[in-house]
């Protein structure tokens, strides 16, 4: 059967507050060095979504091998996903400091249930990558000719309420079948459509010879975000210039990865002898393809706007438990601080 591979911070001020903060991302390198004479090193750890080294996850470890962390004085340790070490789960606990997801739907889930975890950063604004693939050979690259198909989801993953909503509102009546990571229904013609991430499976496939059609949510007006980088509020509340130096070198590796994708690349395949070079280049050039790096949308970027419409979609599909304001579920000031700028309520 085919698989496919998908998809830690205490710290003590004992000097005056930042004199200066760096202006831009390019400049953060003089300033934080700076800075981080005024600050004790300080231990964190970062709980990844899923159990394998993979491409999304470039942006941090470029931060930790250009030297970022280890200039605002960061001791970075990473940790992978699974179902019982996931990123709510360790970071609300309090077993790791930040946590990264695959997108902001699952933070407000977590939210409506009582944890008092908050965004600071996005990676991946509209990154559209949950998707529907059918096999070329099907001949369906329209939603409407999944009418009555059979659709294959993967339970309790970031995509299922996505294509339940884009189901949902196109009125397309299907059957659900579970089946996880495995595309082997899919391929034999047991089924006519999977979900799949256009960066894991919307690459893989095609690699290995199969061809496939996409549906995108996104032509549906159903538009998604990718990577969030969240801790808890306490955190936030009581460590605020520990996250503002996390925050400052992630974004600083996330700019460099776009930047000069074959060094980052090398950064990402060397924690993993089995991956494949190639493939992992072409997925990355996929990834900073919706890494903003703008004037209009820096490294990191979100509002309001990219948070209300993921939470109202969640309310349609009746998975936020209590209803809260949106606003409580991230903050833009670390973001205001390292840009210089206000943003968008």
């Amino acid at each position: 059967m085919l698989k496919l591979r998908s998809a830690r911070f205490g710290l003590f001020v004992a000097g005056t507050a930042f004199a200066v903060l760096c202006v831009t991302l390019s400049s953060c390198k003089k300033d934080s060095a700076a800075d981080s004479s005024a600050t004790t090193q300080a231990k964190v750890s970062v709980r990844f979504p899923i159990p394998i080294v993979e491409s999304g996850q470039t942006t941090f470890y470029v931060s930790q091998d250009k030297g970022y962390y280890a200039e605002e004085k960061l001791d970075v340790s990473f940790g992978m996903g699974s179902r019982e070490l996931n990123p709510v789960k360790m970071v609300a606990s309090g077993q790791d400091t930040f946590g990264v997801l695959g997108g902001p739907d699952t933070l407000l889930v977590a939210r409506s249930k009582g944890q008092p975890l908050k965004a600071v950063a996005v990676i991946h604004r509209e990154s559209n990558f949950p998707c529907l693939i059918t096999l070329k050979s099907s001949g369906i690259t329209k939603l409407s000719e999944l009418q009555g198909k059979k659709i294959g989801f993967f339970y309790g993953h970031i995509s299922t309420d996505v294509l339940r909503n884009l189901l949902r509102k196109n009125k397309v009546e299907y059957t659900e079948v579970d089946v996880g990571f495995d595309y082997a229904q899919l391929i034999a013609g047991q089924i006519d459509a999977e979900w799949a991430f256009t960066v894991t499976a919307g690459l893989e496939l095609p690699a290995r010879g199969v061809e496939i059609n996409f549906i995108n949510p996104a032509d549906y007006g159903v538009v998604t975000h990718g990577y969030t980088v969240f801790a808890t509020e306490e955190t936030i509340k009581e460590r605020p210039d520990a996250v503002l130096r996390f925050v400052r070198a992630s974004l600083r590796g996330a700019k460099y990865t776009v930047e000069h994708p074959d060094e980052a690349n090398g950064s990402l395949t060397k924690r993993d002898s089995a991956l494949n070079e190639t493939l992992c280049l072409k997925r990355q050039k996929a990834y900073n393809a919706v890494t903003s790096n703008s004037d209009k949308y820096p490294a990191g970027y979100m509002d309001r706007a990219m948070f209300q419409s993921t939470y109202d979609r969640l309310v349609e599909e009746k998975v936020i438990e209590k209803p809260f304001d949106v606003s409580e579920a991230y903050t833009t000031q670390f973001l205001e601080e390292i840009y210089r700028r206000p943003f968008p309520d």
